[in-house]
């Protein structure tokens, strides 16, 4: 239960110690006091988020701390699975620093908000007005069954399960999508491989072929100055270059006898003459090997683009750079793989969680099934309690082929507030007051059913009075003889039910408003409730039906 509640520099509460006795609490105040920052600081301590709207006083941190006794709900494990220390009277506390930031801590040690949300669902259910609509949500409807199934750890393996299942089939489908890349790449690469192999590409293969086609497309023009040059050493009519050399050789071979200078000048027309006849006969050898050969010249074009073209499309400069690309790929190709090992099991993993997850909706739908008649009794029990005897209540489930969050169903709630009216979906014919006491119904079920400590009620009577009214109270005091309730209420009745009343009131000092609270003595108790019954002019009258009011109810 709680004990205790302590809140620092939130809102407009400056400062604010509360304790809590077992039972039933109320707390009253006027429209605006500031019941609903209580409950917002609270709400901190429950995991919500917050930011430095919130504070206070801006250049201070808020802190709320709640004190529970857990010493009955057996949170052993729960402490030990979250390395916290296990005490008896556990403290949770939240802080919010200047900047926003924020910290949460159990029993002084740090933990995350999860772990925080974790532990207050297992300490406090808080149910408000703006709760009741989701009595139209399916997915509130299951789990409320499921709470009165106690079907918690049957629901928590359905959610892993069906968590596990979905990311299996995104796994598989993400290896079914390589996998066809890969294949794809694969085939690519083996088309590459294969068109460069059949190029038959030699490494010095570019430039050769390149100084052939020069040469072949100017081979008539090489003929014929090669076939002139040669002419004109050796072949030409009358006296050729050569025929002149040996006539100068002659007139000075004629000297030699004279001196080695005219001996030396004759040695080296002779090598010249030489040198002249081998150049002439080189000249027409030459000749005659170039050959004019335009069907060679064609296919050496035809050779140099396609080594042109096979070089743009893979992009690179030369031939070696094709072949290092198809060394590249032929090494690629040797540890290709292509994941089907591994999607087989993806398919394999898929194909059980799916069974798995689909056996567990079944379970949760079979558990379902058989309390729905013991949950409709129950509520008609507790709806007749608050008045409403002659209204009908069932609760229709319908069981899909298809999975979602909540398993395999959809839950209709069926009601009609009087009798010879045929019952409809609960979100098309229930009433505001009507809809405030079918969820008080619901959640006084599942409290005794989930056996939670402490239940908070904010405001949810709203839409009722009179008789009505009596009769929510008596409900919220019937819970109370088994937990703790906290009311936040507006009407009398509830309000002289408790045991214990707080007031929630706002006070002006120097120019600043904050929000307080205190502990109502008997007498001022009957004031309170007197203020509720007739508005700001307290009559006598009132304060007498007030002191009736909680003498009856105290009574009863």
């Amino acid at each position: 239960m709680l004990q205790a509640l302590q809140i620092e520099n939130y809102a407009l509460i400056r400062s604010l110690s509360i304790t809590f006795d077992q039972g039933f609490t109320v707390i009253t105040g006027e429209t605006g006091a500031g019941k609903s920052i209580l409950m917002g600081a609270l709400s901190l301590i429950l995991g919500n988020r917050a930011d430095t709207d919130i504070l206070y006083d801006k250049e201070r941190k808020c802190i709320v701390e709640g004190t529970f006794n857990i010493s009955t709900l057996s949170l052993q494990s729960f402490f030990e699975e979250n390395d916290l220390d296990y005490q008896d009277t556990t403290i949770i506390r939240r802080e919010i620093n200047e900047k926003g930031k924020s910290r949460a801590f159990i029993n002084d040690t740090p933990v995350t908000l999860n772990t925080l949300k974790n532990l207050a669902s297992i300490l406090i259910d808080i149910h408000s007005q703006h709760q009741n609509l989701l009595i139209n949500d399916s997915g509130f409807r299951l789990n409320i069954i499921d709470q009165y199934a106690q079907n918690q750890e049957t629901r928590a393996a359905y959610r892993e399960s069906l968590t596990q299942w979905r990311r299996t089939e995104e796994k598989y489908n993400q290896l079914k999508q390589q996998c066809a890349d890969a294949a794809l790449q694969q085939e690519f690469h083996n088309f590459t491989v294969k068109e460069l192999e059949q190029a038959h590409l030699q490494p010095e293969e570019q430039t050769q072929t390149e100084q052939n086609i020069e040469l072949l497309s100017h081979a008539e023009e090489i003929k014929e100055h090669l076939y002139r040059a040669a002419q004109q050493l050796s072949e030409q009519d009358g006296e050729t270059i050569l025929q002149q050399l040996k006539s100068v050789e002659s007139e000075c071979s004629a000297l030699t006898h004279l001196g080695n200078d005219y001996q030396e000048i004759a040695n080296r027309l002779h090598n010249a003459i030489i040198e002249i006849q081998d150049l002439s006969y080189e000249i027409s050898r030459k000749e005659a090997e170039v050959e004019v050969n335009p069907q060679e010249l064609d296919r050496l074009n035809e050779r140099i683009d396609l080594i042109y073209t096979l070089e743009k499309k893979y992009q690179v400069e030369n031939i070696q750079g094709l072949l290092d690309l198809k060394a590249q790929l032929e090494e690629t190709l040797l540890h290709y793989t292509d994941n089907q090992e591994a999607l087989d099991q993806a398919e394999s993993d898929r194909a059980r969680l799916e069974k798995q997850t689909i056996q567990l909706a079944q379970k949760l739908t079979k558990s379902r099934q058989a309390v729905l008649s013991k949950l409709e009794k129950s509520m008609m029990q507790r709806l007749s309690l608050l008045g409403m005897s002659n209204c009908q209540f069932s609760i229709k489930l319908e069981t899909t082929d298809a999975v979602h969050d909540n398993g395999m169903d959809q839950a209709i709630f069926l009601f009609s507030a009087n009798k010879g009216v045929a019952p409809a979906d609960v979100s098309k014919i229930a009433s505001g007051g009507e809809m405030s006491r079918l969820m008080l119904a619901l959640k006084s079920i599942i409290t005794d059913s989930v056996l939670l400590p402490t239940v908070i009620f904010d405001e949810i009577d709203t839409g009722i009075s009179g008789e009505t009214a009596n009769k929510v109270a008596k409900v919220m005091s019937l819970l109370a003889e088994g937990h703790q309730v906290i009311a936040i209420t507006h009407l009398p009745q509830i309000a002289a039910t408790g045991k214990q009343h707080y007031l929630v009131f706002k006070e002006t000092s120097q120019g600043q408003t904050t929000t307080n609270l205190k502990m109502l003595t008997n007498s001022e108790r009957e004031q309170a409730i007197a203020t509720m019954l007739s508005g700001a002019h307290v009559t006598e009258s009132a304060i007498a039906t007030a002191r009736e009011l909680i003498q009856s109810k105290t009574q009863s």
